[in-house]
């Protein structure tokens, strides 16, 4: 569940269930591309979702972006 996302993680998740890519998250957070990357891979495994689409998803459904 969506709890058990550390703070950056959450962040990460957010930005790109809101469309934002890996290179722009990277740079709003003040991270590297590839730290993103792996905060992505973390989520996805916590998640079970295979891809950003089911992220996107996922985030919908719990009302924490709007269409």
């Amino acid at each position: 569940p969506i709890e058990n996302l550390s703070e950056k993680e959450f962040n990460v998740f957010i930005s790109l269930a809101k469309g934002q890519s890996v290179q722009e998250i990277a740079d709003i957070l003040s991270l590297s591309p590839r730290t993103v990357g792996t905060h992505l891979y973390n989520i996805k495994q916590k998640l079970k979702a295979s891809n950003s689409a089911e992220l996107t998803l996922i985030a919908l459904r719990a009302g924490l972006i709007e269409e």
